[in-house]
């Protein structure tokens, strides 16, 4: 047997010889290399960026175009690698411990499953409580979010399940990391890490991604793009991965320690590791407040990964269409389709995320509408009175958004003080089906009789007097804001740092909606 063998044997009786139950002191393979931290559990992402990242020695993790697309490379840009430094979450944390603060420990401990997983699983498995999220700020484990060995150690067997939800992923101490390829090459990487590279059909799955994608804090389903996608078309056809990790070609997916290629063959239908969102707006705060969020990702990557996330939106998020324009009676009359082209709602995920038609009617130099428009702090002018079937002046919206109360029927901004949704109009996912899965989660509220709602669309119809014949233009746009002004002045009333500089940064960011579509039509 050579040393090689005998290296890797003597690592691999190690790993077996602490799975059992938790021993202090990091665990990691032989050369000289270590990562920032390891424990017999996690370790930071730059340990598997030895062999997991793009090297100019090498032809691994290289596009046949010459970007990068390591898995280390685009994930260290993402909101996933920057969970925890999200100043956002970071600000809302610390408005809730002030909401409820005897409940302070349960609620950080809910927050921490993922935003910053490793420091969370850490203490679970060493069956001690939960960092509070200050504390946590100095481990950096839990400061490199949402990791490689956290998803990549997920067992499957809960997968899917209500005990997998919440965060609540079943990660043990047997140090096997899991792919999507059948054969994995296992010996570099147990000699180099410790880690048992093993074949994981379930990282293919959405199942995976449900487990941190849907949320329920207290009684309230603050979250469920995960339910929201097993009741649509999509849940049959199409994964979270293959729209949010987009295949970036065949590649070989590691290079030896030295920057040089394995003696491996290139894998097929490589997804990279972008996990492409809608958070775009977050993404370049990151970038432009880097030093005082401690962002490590260079501005390359960040915003590599914001261009993706508006290409996303802009694309394959919504289609609007504008019906035939009708003259009748003195009015202009016309519908508007809003087609929902995502595999969950549109917006989705955490409630703080709206979605609006922006509708003008123009003949000549006049504006006979401008329905949804904002301000240069990207806060609406027109009245946010609920949803709308029909709009005939410009101060009526069509907003898409969930709106919670609180026990008292108050509206509520506080996810502890959510007690139900007074409004969710959020346009459903094609499929959706009132005979399927989860719909009392999913189900909208506050649409009224509107018979236009409906599974993947809504139309809004418009109805716009015009003074004298001629020709109009009507345009339409769908924006989209990840963080509405509203959401943001709670926080200004509330006596945390973390709340103080994060409204600092918003104040100074460039609060421009996102676009997701446009439509333009003329008539006579």
């Amino acid at each position: 047997m050579n040393r090689a063998r005998v290296a890797s044997a003597l690592i691999a009786l190690a790993v077996v010889a602490v799975a059992a139950e938790w021993q202090d002191g990091s665990l990691w393979g032989r050369g000289g290399f270590r990562p920032e931290k390891t424990n017999r559990a996690f370790a930071t992402a730059d340990g598997c960026a030895l062999c997991h990242s793009a090297s100019e020695r090498a032809t691994a993790n290289w596009s046949a175009t010459g970007e990068d697309i390591s898995p280390y490379g685009l994930w260290r840009g993402t909101m996933m690698a920057n969970a925890f430094r999200d100043p956002y979450w970071r600000a809302q944390v610390a408005r809730e411990i002030r909401v409820d603060p005897e409940n302070a420990a349960e609620t950080q401990a809910l927050c921490l499953r993922c935003h910053g997983p490793m420091a969370s699983h850490t203490a679970r498995l060493k069956k001690e409580p939960s960092p509070a999220v200050s504390t946590a700020g100095f481990d950096p484990l839990a400061r490199d979010g949402v990791s490689c060995t956290v998803c990549h150690q997920a067992n499957p067997e809960t997968l899917g399940k209500p005990e997998s939800l919440n965060g609540q992923l079943d990660i043990t101490l047997d140090r096997k990391i899991y792919g999507p390829y059948e054969d994995p090459v296992s010996r570099p990487m147990l000699m180099h890490s410790a880690y048992q590279a093993t074949h994981g059909p379930h990282m293919r799955k959405s199942d995976l991604c449900g487990s941190c994608h849907t949320l329920v804090t207290g009684h309230f389903p603050e979250q469920t793009p995960f339910f929201e996608w097993k009741n649509s078309a999509y849940a049959e056809t199409t994964t979270c991965q293959e729209c949010h990790m987009p295949e970036v070609g065949p590649t070989r997916i590691a290079h030896n320690p030295g920057g040089f290629d394995f003696l491996i063959e290139p894998r097929k239908e490589v997804r990279g590791h972008a996990f492409i969102g809608a958070n775009a707006f977050m993404l370049r705060m990151l970038r432009e407040e880097r030093e005082d969020l401690g962002v490590t990702a260079p501005d390359a990557s960040l915003k590599r990964i914001e261009n993706a996330s508006r290409q996303l939106l802009g694309t394959k998020t919504a289609k609007l269409t504008i019906g035939e324009i009708k003259r009748t009676d003195g009015e202009l009359r016309f519908d508007v389709r809003v087609e929902n082209q995502a595999g969950h709602k549109l917006p989705t995920g955490y409630p703080s995320r709206r979605v609006w038609l922006r509708v003008q009617v123009r003949q000549g130099r006049s504006l006979l509408l401008d329905s949804g428009a904002f301000d240069k702090d990207g806060r609406l002018t027109g009245k946010q009175s609920g949803h709308h079937n029909e709009i005939a002046q410009s101060d009526q919206v069509q907003v898409y958004e969930l709106r919670a109360v609180d026990a008292a029927g108050k509206p509520t901004t506080s996810l502890l003080r959510m007690s139900k949704r007074a409004l969710d109009n959020r346009i459903l996912p094609r499929g959706w089906r009132v005979d399927g899965p989860h719909v009392d989660v999913t189900k909208p509220m506050g649409i009224g009789d509107d018979t236009d709602f409906k599974a993947g669309s809504d139309t809004v119809r418009f109805r716009v007097p015009v003074p004298e014949a001629g020709r109009v233009r009507v345009i339409a746009w769908l924006h989209y804001q990840s963080i509405p002004p509203p959401w943001v002045d709670p926080l200004r009333e509330v006596d945390a740092p973390e709340a103080k500089i994060f409204v600092e940064m918003y104040d100074r960011a460039d609060k421009t909606p996102e676009t997701i579509a446009t439509a333009s039509r003329f008539g006579e």
